[in-house]
């Protein structure tokens, strides 16, 4: 009698269960990162706010079992103005969670499961893991095209769980009454180079041959990079042939895609030092600056020449006496290309432009585009120490950008911060799995403090030897120091025909947030052509005053971007009202 009581009663109790943990869904933003394991949350109405132009994003969170979330189909994604006007479909992808086994150094955030990739929903899944419910976020994109109404456009989620269960989820987005610019401002300069893209695929690369699958799967990544508003550096249907003459018609035809239909910002001139020339500094010289004349050409007549720079591997980070000299023979060889040919061939160098050592001498005059580590930014301008080599090179017409790559903060910074062992806040901005989102979105407020026109980034697939990228977030390994550092350098997931059943690149949550960044800084830019530079200062200082002062307080920046989008929909109102009646605004 004990032990039939006692199947009856556990019966019980598991019906009891089942009832009380019905299916649910709720809505968050797309900055907050939702764990398996977090209870539902209320379902409430989620209001967005996007410019003409723009991509907004969203999170659909589904609560079930493992079974019910074995498949989920999405039943209907409409968004409509009130006067029968739709957007398109917003993109919904599936978010995949990785595994942070060991910490970057001083990650504010612990190990665990964090949701990165956004995969098709198309492509499988990987399996739920064995519990009782668990939470599957759906990553849902909205476009804003630019021939929108303004206004409030109410939007409706409805998947359909394995067993036939129907979710709805609602929400609001508002469309401003402005645009946000075709050609992003943010000049950037993302390096994914087509021999990782081969390895990452498992696919056969000479060096200079592209099969036709290796040439499609490569626009596939420039036209990923391309929807997140970033460039890529360089595009292989303008490398030289692989005799290292130019085929201009080609040249221009890639160039004129990726400009002009991609919208890509930036490009880079492609010449390396011992490649199309062995010795383009001494006797190729001629030859190679008449091939850098001939690329800067064809960007002028597809009237993209401000777009053009060159960036060259070998020059970069230069750290001692030798590396300098070296920049220096490049920056005059190409000074003298844009004298004797009258075009403009910009160098961009990863270098702040204060040198670490006096001796090794000054890269001034030789270095057109700068590209400081966030911690020298904070260095140079904002530490009591600093030369402010960046203001100066600005006033001397040059350009200074900026970049990301591991935990990196200077003496100076670590004294002025008390020697923190986590880093919650005020430090060089790091783009690591396992620290805060804000750490990707803050640097766009903060450049145009400093005049700061672009970032670089090393690379989108670094994989290090034996780590699969699905189920491991330590992509970046420093072995000799014990150190990991989670997801530095892999921002696009690379799915495969044996995983997935296509070679394709899948955004990550992270290359999400860029995109975020990127159009930040058009807002901003925007603002200051209104002039509302004063009030975005102000807004941006109710969480960032600089780059070693900042506070871990995503609403705070979310108020003062829609607070800024309000102002810049007034003021583009009263001038669009004045250019109408004739009036100089």
């Amino acid at each position: 009698m004990t032990r039939t009581f006692s199947a009856i009663l556990c019966l019980g109790l598991a019906i009891a269960f089942e009832a009380s943990a019905a299916p649910a869904i709720w809505l968050v933003d797309g900055m907050t990162r939702v764990s398996r394991e977090e209870k539902p949350r209320p379902a409430k109405n989620l209001t967005l706010h996007a410019a003409r132009g723009e991509w907004e994003p969203l999170q659909a969170v589904i609560h079930a079992s493992p079974t019910q979330l074995k498949q989920v189909d999405v039943d209907a994604a409409t968004i409509l103005h009130d006067s029968g006007t739709a957007l398109p479909a917003p993109e919904i992808f599936h978010e995949h969670y990785v595994r942070v086994s060991k910490s970057t150094m001083n990650a504010p955030l612990p190990p665990g499961e964090y949701p990165d990739a956004l995969l098709p929903l198309d492509m499988p899944a990987e399996p739920h893991p064995a519990v009782e419910s668990t939470n599957q976020p759906f990553w849902v994109d909205v476009f804003v095209p630019y021939d929108a109404v303004a206004g409030d456009y109410k939007g409706t989620l409805r998947f359909r769980l394995a067993d036939g269960t129907s979710l709805t989820a609602n929400f609001t987005l508002h469309v401003w009454n402005f645009d946000l610019p075709v050609v992003p401002r943010l000049r950037t300069s993302i390096m994914t180079t087509p021999r990782r893209v081969s390895q990452v695929h498992g696919l056969e690369y000479d060096g200079s041959r592209f099969s036709l699958e290796h040439a499609q799967l490569l626009n596939q990544y420039y036209d990923v990079l391309a929807r997140h508003r970033l460039s890529i550096d360089q595009i292989h249907g303008a490398l030289p042939e692989p005799d290292g003459s130019l085929n201009e018609e080609k040249i221009e035809r890639s160039l004129r895609k990726q400009l002009l239909h991609r919208h890509a910002s930036t490009i880079s001139i492609p010449i390396w030092p011992d490649w199309p020339f062995k010795d383009p500094l001494g006797k190729d010289r001629e030859a190679a600056m008449k091939h850098l004349a001939t690329y800067a050409r064809i960007l002028e007549k597809i009237r993209c020449a401000g777009r053009g720079y060159v960036i060259m591997g070998d020059l970069d980070e230069p750290n001692d006496a030798d590396a300098y000299a070296t920049v220096r023979r490049w920056g005059e060889f190409f000074n003298e290309v844009e004298k004797k040919h009258g075009v403009k061939v910009p160098l961009l160098v990863t270098e702040q432009p204060a040198p670490e050592k006096a001796a090794w001498g000054k890269l001034h005059g030789s270095v057109d585009i700068w590209s400081a580590h966030f911690s020298s930014i904070w260095d140079d301008m904002e530490w009591a120490g600093g030369s402010h080599e960046i203001f100066a090179r600005r006033q001397a017409g040059e350009e200074v950008w900026g970049y990301a790559a591991l935990v990196q903060n200077s003496e100076g910074w670590d004294r002025a911060h008390n020697h923190p062992k986590v880093f919650n806040n005020s430090h060089s901005p790091v783009w690591c799995t396992d620290y805060p989102a804000i750490n990707h979105r803050l640097t766009s407020w903060l450049f145009p403090k400093h005049g700061i026109t672009g970032f670089t980034y090393w690379d989108t697939l670094y994989i290090a030897d034996g780590v699969d990228p699905w189920k491991d977030a330590g992509t970046f390994r420093n072995d000799a120091e014990g150190h990991t550092y989670n997801g530095d350098g892999f921002f696009i997931y690379p799915a495969t025909k044996e995983r997935h059943g296509r070679d394709a690149p899948v955004a990550s949550i992270r290359l999400k947030w860029l995109r975020e960044a990127v159009e930040d800084y058009d807002y901003l830019m925007l603002a200051r052509e209104l002039g509302l530079d004063e009030k975005a200062r102000q807004l941006t200082e109710t969480f960032a005053r600089g780059f070693g002062d900042w506070d871990d307080n995503l609403p705070a920046l979310l108020e003062a971007r829609t607070t800024l989008a309000s102002l810049i929909e007034k003021a583009t109102v009263r001038r669009q009202t004045a250019e109408a009646k004739g009036v100089n605004p």
